[in-house]
């Protein structure tokens, strides 16, 4: 019995040896014990606080607005080698996934031109899994926007913002038909603004937003928002480095201001109606015309502004007798400090709007005023 109260002492010994052992070293001891949080700092402004989930908030706000589109192409006959080495005529008819954003309840939903581009028939499917034969109100492929039509009614529009008002580093998420899944979300910030020209898969993009939110096959037409599901761009096209085209983390979008003024030309006149001067320009200052002196260029003109480049035979410039080698180097009182000064007068002016123009002509290596009338832009261009 003595033995038994022994082992029992020793052991009551031992447990208490190693208790204080762990209430002094423990500490230290990697997973040893949980791991302590550290505190956030009262009304730290974070992107999802404690309950609240924002970018799940957003999506929830903009998904049901986005749509799938299934397109179906015009048949197209192609050839494929028989055992002989000849072609067998086939008929394949291209089918196509992708996404659109509801614009206005009564059934109109921008998404891209080349989305509906040579299509026979283009199908919408809601939210609520409703389906619809859609017709095309519009195309406008200078910014790859169209805009579709569905008998629908009372539908949920995409809140719209103002994308002019977007800053590199601001959270955005991407909703759209991923792959054709069906409606996704992806989060990532703002990486630029207008980004452009760019030439992607044949579409120029001007002005573009650029994000790393994941854009793949499918996102097309569908939404890009900010973090309170506000639409600021229509998703359209991504820079990849494989031949499937999956994404790099390298999207672009074009930002709302351009969509909705795009849609709202088509939804009442069926078509984007563009005041146009018919000039090729470009910028012209100390520094381009050191290097077009270096390029060989003999008459490069001693002011600064937009030099053109070229006049299209009978446009509105033309009949004014602006030239080549002229200088604008002031429009609508403004001064000239490249191309994009032309490109914001022209562009906000409605079209039969006088331009007051300052122009350095090069056969008289002087200043007048010359007024041009904008005409309305060809569709050919």
């Amino acid at each position: 019995m003595k033995r038994v109260a022994g082992y029992v002492a020793i052991f009551v010994f031992g447990f208490a040896v190693c208790a204080w052992v762990l209430s002094v070293f423990g500490g230290q001891a990697g997973g040893g014990g949980p791991i302590p949080l550290p505190k956030v700092p009262h009304g730290s402004n974070l992107l999802a606080q404690t309950g609240s989930n924002q970018v799940a908030i957003a999506a929830e706000k903009v998904e049901r607005s986005v749509v799938n589109i299934d397109t179906v192409g015009r048949p197209m006959t192609t050839g494929f080698p028989d055992i002989f080495g000849l072609g067998l005529p086939q008929e394949v008819i291209p089918k196509g996934q992708a996404s659109g954003v509801i614009v206005r309840s009564d059934g109109y939903i921008l998404t891209n031109n080349h989305v509906v581009a040579d299509t026979s028939k283009v199908y919408v499917t809601l939210w609520n899994k409703k389906r619809y034969t859609a017709t095309i109100a519009g195309r406008d492929a200078k910014t790859d926007l169209a805009v579709i039509k569905i008998p629908a009614s009372r539908l949920p529009a995409a809140t719209t913002a103002d994308s002019s008002n977007l800053r590199v580093g601001d959270w955005v998420i991407a909703v759209g038909n991923s792959l054709g899944l069906g409606a996704t979300v992806t989060v990532g910030v703002v990486s630029a603004t207008e980004r452009g020209p760019l030439r992607i898969e044949g579409t120029v993009l001007e002005n573009a937003i650029q994000t790393d939110a994941a854009i793949n096959r499918g996102n097309s037409g569908g939404a890009l928002a900010d973090i309170n599901g506000n639409l600021v761009g229509i998703n359209t096209a991504i820079a990849s480095t494989s031949p499937g085209g999956g994404s790099i983390g390298i999207g672009f979008a074009i930002p709302s201001n351009t969509a909705v003024t795009v849609a709202n030309q088509i939804i009442k006149r069926g078509k984007v109606v563009r005041p146009w001067v018919g000039i090729v320009y470009m910028g012209l200052d100390d520094t381009v015309r050191q290097e077009l002196k270096e390029a060989g260029e003999v008459s490069v003109p001693p002011v600064n502004g937009a030099l053109i480049r070229g006049v299209i035979p009978g446009s509105p410039a033309d009949r004014a007798g602006l030239r080549p080698l002229d200088v604008i180097t002031e429009i609508n009182g403004k001064r000239v400090t490249g191309v994009k000064t032309i490109a914001d007068e022209v562009t906000k002016a409605k079209v039969g709007q006088i331009m007051d123009l300052t122009v350095w002509h090069a056969r008289t290596s002087k200043s007048t005023r010359v007024a041009v009338r904008t005409a309305e832009m060809p569709a050919s261009l």
